[in-house]
């Protein structure tokens, strides 16, 4: 018994080719470009350069997500989409084109202590929770900035 598609399936099998190229495509233009004449580790890694942070004046290391960071005049507390198919960081507090893809060690940490309604809080609470579910702000103030994750 042989098989034979039929014009509907040939054009799905089409239309399935040309996307999976195109993701490709797009994954492999994310890719951050490498300069040739930078040092590499005996591990063949570029070595990540000590700079100075220039909105916070922190030292960084070109492999930390720095949050928050502010990328298209909007201010993130955490990871983003915006812009990717998935999750990424800047580092650089403001975004210069330095960024990265987030593993489980990126995300936004807790700030303690943090302020939510007027009051100072030192550790994740249930507080405000529609869920019961303890959380913490993503900010020092939850009032003005309205960031959080669960805890």
């Amino acid at each position: 018994m042989t098989w034979s598609a039929t014009g509907e399936q040939a054009t799905m099998a089409l239309r399935l080719g040309l996307f999976l190229i195109w993701a490709g495509v797009s994954m492999f233009l994310q890719l951050d470009p490498v300069n040739g004449d930078e040092q590499l580790s005996e591990d063949n890694v570029i070595l990540p350069k000590e700079k100075k942070d220039p909105a916070s004046g922190a030292e960084t290391k070109d492999n930390k997500c720095v949050f928050p960071f502010i990328y298209g005049n909007k201010k993130y507390f955490d990871c983003t989409l915006h812009g990717s198919l998935f999750l990424w960081c800047s580092l650089d507090a403001d975004y210069t084109g330095r960024w990265k893809y987030c593993t489980k060690n990126d995300y936004a940490k807790c700030v303690f202590p943090f302020i939510y309604e007027g009051k100072s809080y030192d550790t994740c609470i249930i507080i405000g929770s529609t869920f019961m579910n303890y959380w913490c702000s993503l900010s020092s103030n939850y009032d003005e900035d309205g960031v959080w994750k669960y805890c």
